[in-house]
């Protein structure tokens, strides 16, 4: 296909490619392609001062130029021969290869691929003559424009429709987007999510949308796509397609677009099988890295819990051995010094309740280690009954009295002739841990409260201290197991008895908390429902 144009449209035109080649030489790097350029505006007067310039396009189907290159080019050949038999004038300007689709685009042509500017001498007939093969448009003869035939104009294909980008995110970064409009548009109809950003807003457009694939047009005017890829992949880490559109694909644009950093080079006009194929497998790539990271990071989660568990393991062995030790110790330290004094009545009756005591004492410990993964396997179900909560709470009083006694404590209790409904030996086992734990974190001389009454929720019972208290901010890991007071002095402990109270007052669907302000003391409250 020729277009030729002569009056105003061929200044128009060269005024348009002038101004775009000045725009281009100044940000293109130093290689082929600038010089290539160069060249292609030292000839700009020879257009200027010729009557005729002659655009020569093949146009691009989905499998390529309908005209092979070689084949246009010995038409140019012929045609640049016509014109020195007739004793015209004729240059060739392959410069312009780097502007052909924006050529493309000015000249209402879009689908077609330039190969050559010729300008020649004045046509001898003006624009008589004018030949429908090849299609020849005239333009600037005091015609009105021709029109593109309809069977030539570019028509979009439906090759979108056997992809589907599933919403990820393609930049296409240009300073004509008029020129781009149709690879936006076939982008957007695949399913992918376009931005579209110019060279002075790409980066930040860059860094905001975090697109899967970019595409940068080469000839940007006031800056290099190649330095423009460069700079977005070193703001960022990891990989980031990028794709460089070139008009004039040859070594060194590959190797430009190599060496910042892009993945891969697609020639204009674009096909947009090819740009949909391309980018699709850019996408896939850049979607399975994404999967990588994901699966790394879950690996490195997994690690690191199984390194937790690991140390939680160490230390709940170290906490069990060292718990179970004290009790143990009380219990043969007791019976040997009755054995050694000949079982003196006395020192039996002295030394036996401790003994038995410390033997209670180790046996709870058993029993939350065994009970609190029965509670969490829902094997262990409350046996409601019920009983005095005055007399169980004597009880446990009289369990924990030698603790007491031992830390110069005040025990006192506070509590009605109620009954409550509930399972006891659960029930038991909550108070003996919440008392255990009030009168190890009571200071010598302090009390410990235990007090119960009647609310609209239920029954609710409390154990309060005069301990230091505990921060706010580790409040919300008590009823953790394994879990301990940071900072505290008394750090001995499974971190399980009060993982137990919260276990067994949930399962018998009631609710647990604490109340504490730091020099003052803490309150252990439950309540179970009616």
């Amino acid at each position: 296909m020729l277009v030729v144009l002569t009056a105003e449209e061929k200044t128009r035109f060269t005024g348009f490619l002038s101004d775009r080649l000045v725009e281009v030489v100044a940000v293109m790097a130093e290689g082929p392609a600038r010089q290539t350029l160069a060249y292609a505006r030292s000839l700009v007067p020879v257009i200027e001062s010729a009557p005729v310039l002659v655009a020569v396009f093949t146009r691009v189907g989905r499998e390529g130029p309908e005209l092979a290159i070689a084949s246009a080019a010995c038409a140019i050949e012929n045609l640049m021969l016509a014109a020195h038999a007739e004793g015209l004038g004729s240059s060739y300007l392959t410069g312009a290869l780097y502007l052909a689709d924006e050529i493309a685009y000015r000249l209402g042509l879009r689908g077609h691929r330039l190969v050559g500017l010729i300008p020649i001498g004045k046509p001898a007939t003006g624009g008589g003559q004018r030949k429908h093969f090849p299609t020849v448009l005239w333009r600037g003869f005091g015609d009105e424009e021709e029109a593109l035939p309809e069977d030539e104009q570019m028509v979009l294909t439906d090759a979108a429709s056997a992809h589907s980008g599933e919403g990820e995110v393609v930049l296409v970064v240009t300073d004509t987007p008029e020129v781009d409009a149709l690879v936006i548009e076939a982008l957007s109809r695949a399913g992918y999510e376009v931005h579209a950003a110019g060279p002075d807003d790409a980066l930040a457009a860059f860094e905001e949308h975090s697109p899967d694939v970019t595409i940068i047009d080469a000839i940007l005017g006031r800056v290099s796509g190649y330095e423009l890829a460069r700079l977005m992949l070193d703001a960022q880490q990891g990989p980031y397609p990028i794709i460089i559109a070139t008009p004039a694909y040859d070594a060194a644009d590959e190797e430009q677009a190599l060496a910042a950093g892009a993945m891969d080079v697609i020639t204009k006009p674009v096909r947009e099988h090819e740009l949909l194929a391309r980018v699709r497998s850019l996408a896939n790539g850049r979607a399975l890295y994404r999967q990588l990271e994901e699966h790394a990071a879950e690996l490195q989660r997994a690690n690191e819990r199984l390194e937790e568990l690991q140390r939680l393991r160490d230390d709940l062995t170290h906490m069990i051995v060292h718990d179970m030790r004290t009790p143990l110790t009380n219990v043969i330290a007791g019976l040997q010094t009755i054995e050694a004094a000949e079982f003196d009545e006395e020192l039996t009756r002295e030394f036996l309740p401790e003994a038995i005591n410390a033997g209670l004492d180790l046996s709870d410990m058993i029993s939350n280690l065994l009970d609190i993964s029965k509670i969490e396997a829902g094997e262990l179900v409350p046996k409601y009954e019920s009983f005095g909560l005055q007399e169980l709470v004597s009880e446990v009083l009289e369990r924990v009295e030698h603790l007491a006694r031992e830390g110069e404590l005040e025990l006192v209790a506070d509590v009605g002739d109620v009954q409550l409904s509930a399972d006891r030996g659960l029930i038991k086992r909550v108070l003996l841990n919440l008392l255990g734990n009030a009168i190890k974190f009571t200071t010598e001389g302090g009390s410990v409260t235990v007090e119960a009454r009647e609310t609209d929720e239920g029954m609710q019972v409390c154990v309060s201290d005069t301990g230091p208290g505990i921060p706010e901010d580790q409040l919300d890991r008590l009823f953790r197991k394994f879990s301990q007071l940071e900072g505290s002095r008394k750090t001995q402990g499974t971190g399980l008895g009060l993982a137990f109270v919260k276990l067994a007052i949930d399962a018998h669907e009631g609710r647990v908390w604490v109340e504490s302000e730091v020099g003052v003391g803490s309150r252990f409250c439950f309540v179970i429902p009616n």
